[in-house]
């Protein structure tokens, strides 16, 4: 009951943001379970990445993605919530890049991990960049 009077406070704009973010997780979901090949990030970046102007929408997006993500019954790890800021910077015209890194790690071997950023911070797989090998860097369509 808690979650329901916490929804109707918020903002129509918030109240569709979680709704979009919701949608996009089971896409997304759906996406790499069985259509792997079509789950492309973007265009991908040679050298350097462009600035990423400061954007309030992001702050939010972060926001309904995190929310989203605690409470849906699927797999929803980084690289789902990466794809789900992509489509929500997307529907938004906000630039977003994508960033694929590895890590070795002495008790799990190598780790792969995905994030987002956007308005100018990490918006989705929240980790220290500088931890991790960046294999590639994709951008959105903005």
């Amino acid at each position: 009951m808690n979650k329901l009077r916490t929804f109707i406070r918020l903002s129509s704009f918030q109240k569709g943001l979680l709704i979009q973010a919701f949608g996009f997780s089971l896409y997304t979901w759906l996406l790499f379970l069985f259509f792997k090949k079509r789950a492309g990030f973007g265009e991908r970046l040679a050298g350097n990445y462009p600035d990423l102007q400061a954007d309030k929408r992001s702050n939010d997006i972060a926001w309904a993605i995190h929310a989203t993500g605690k409470y849906v019954p699927w797999k929803n790890v980084c690289r789902h919530q990466a794809y789900q800021a992509k489509l929500l910077c997307n529907v938004y015209k906000i630039r977003c890049l994508i960033f694929i890194g590895f890590k070795k790690d002495k008790a799990y071997g190598i780790q792969a991990h995905a994030w987002a950023m956007a308005g100018g911070k990490i918006i989705t797989g929240h980790c220290n960049p500088d931890d991790y090998i960046v294999q590639n860097i994709y951008k959105n369509k903005w």
